[in-house]
């Protein structure tokens, strides 16, 4: 016979906030009434679809890349996304008062379409309090040169509080290096690193 199991401890106390305990959804509810309104290539999460000569250029660069960058650039930067969570996760509430993000994004010679997407999704869904900055840490991309001069002029141009900005690694230094690259920088309370 085995022995019976020991009592599991107990749990540990929740941890003091500083919010009062109040909860609230932070759930853009006029952005998903503006998001249902959209329609075009891939809006909602829906697929795009190709016809004759367009599917031959799509597998070329597919075949060069990896990924459908044909197809990325047909969809809007901010395209709207479907909501796939569980109906229960939908209703979810949080603390009112949260720690500030730094959103760290390393890449490294990624399409433009997919690099301004990944960003510009970010800010259009997470509550706005909350991000202190999105710091994009280019890990020495040398093939693609829209990821300098344009990409700088760009960000310059659409978010000159700084809100994004961009480090240049001067040479491939490794996905975890570049990380470090941007936790160094962040000034948010709590970090998030997004790569693929």
């Amino acid at each position: 016979m085995f022995p019976a199991k020991p009592p599991a401890p107990p749990a540990p106390a929740p941890a003091p906030v500083n919010s009062n305990g109040e909860l609230v959804s932070w759930e853009d509810e006029q952005l998903k009434i503006l998001e249902s309104k959209r329609d075009g290539p891939g809006e909602h999460g829906r697929p795009v679809h190709l016809t004759g000569e367009e599917k031959k250029i799509s597998e070329k660069f597919f075949n060069q890349n990896g990924f459908n960058i044909y197809i990325s650039d047909k969809i809007a930067v901010d395209r709207s996304v479907g909501d796939i969570r569980h109906p229960k996760c939908q209703s979810l509430t949080y603390l009112r008062k949260l720690p500030t993000a730094s959103i760290i994004i390393p890449f490294f010679e990624e399409h433009w379409s997919t690099l301004l997407r990944t960003f510009i999704g970010v800010l259009k869904r997470s509550p706005k309090e909350l991000i202190k900055e999105i710091i994009l840490v280019d890990d020495g991309s040398t093939l693609r040169p829209e990821l300098k001069d344009k990409l700088d002029n760009y960000l310059r141009a659409n978010y000159p509080d700084g809100l994004v900005r961009v480090i240049h690694s001067p040479a491939r230094e490794g996905l975890i290096r570049a990380r470090i690259t941007g936790a160094k920088a962040a000034t948010g309370d709590v970090l998030v690193f997004l790569d693929s």
